[in-house]
């Protein structure tokens, strides 16, 4: 069996013992940071909650600093189609999304929304924000991948070290062929170089508590 843990960040998450981790993307095309990973989709509306949602805001606020964006500028993207249309369509985006926002732009975070999913990647695409953080696996990944896949690198926020990994699998059916694309794995090398070699300021774990949990 596969054991207790879905994917790497729930492992890595429980050896260092880290209260709060979350799963991030960056590429040159995009920057995402996701709110729930390995959820099945049936269960992402038993796990969000305004502690989590802050959290994954918070987090990547900080990997932002950390790599340079004084002021970051951050999109938060609603969990149903039109951001819940105003309650019309779920009642997560007003119950728990745009909570954890408040409390974020509180602690003076740039944060804003919920935005529609299907169109706030293209505002930040064309630079209206620096990064978007999305409710669940597919809705950030999808965007990020078409976008950049060999770009792309997995970020795990929250640890006391530095981690980066490709944003792909392994790859099994590659393996060995010598036709895998390294693209990836060489961005993962190069942004962790550049996220240790943050100022310590910068680099410094995050001071800001978590949101009561709803």
């Amino acid at each position: 069996g596969r054991g207790k843990y879905p994917g790497h960040t729930e492992l890595l998450a429980s050896r260092f013992r880290a209260k709060r981790v979350v799963m991030a993307f960056e590429s040159p095309a995009l920057r995402v940071a996701l709110a729930t990973a390995h959820v099945p989709l049936m269960d992402v509306r038993n796990v969000l909650t305004i502690g989590r949602v802050f959290d994954t805001i918070d987090l990547m606020h900080d990997a932002c600093v950390t790599l340079g964006i004084e002021s970051p500028r951050l999109a938060v993207c609603g969990l149903n189609p039109h951001a819940g249309e105003g309650g019309l369509i779920g009642d997560e985006d007003g119950r728990l999304i745009e909570p954890a926002i408040k409390v974020a732009t509180g602690h003076g975070i740039d944060a804003r929304g919920p935005f529609p999913g299907d169109t706030v990647f293209g505002r930040a695409l064309a630079g209206e924000f620096d990064a978007v953080v999305a409710m669940y696996h597919d809705q950030g990944l999808i965007p990020v991948k078409l976008l950049a896949f060999d770009q792309a690198v997995n970020m795990t926020l929250g640890l006391s070290s530095v981690r980066t990994s490709p944003d792909h699998g392994t790859a099994f059916d590659l393996a060995g062929r010598n036709r895998a694309n390294p693209g990836s794995m060489a961005a993962a090398l190069d942004l962790a170089v550049r996220l240790c070699s943050a100022p310590a300021s910068r680099a410094a774990a995050p001071k800001r508590a978590s949101a009561d949990r709803a």
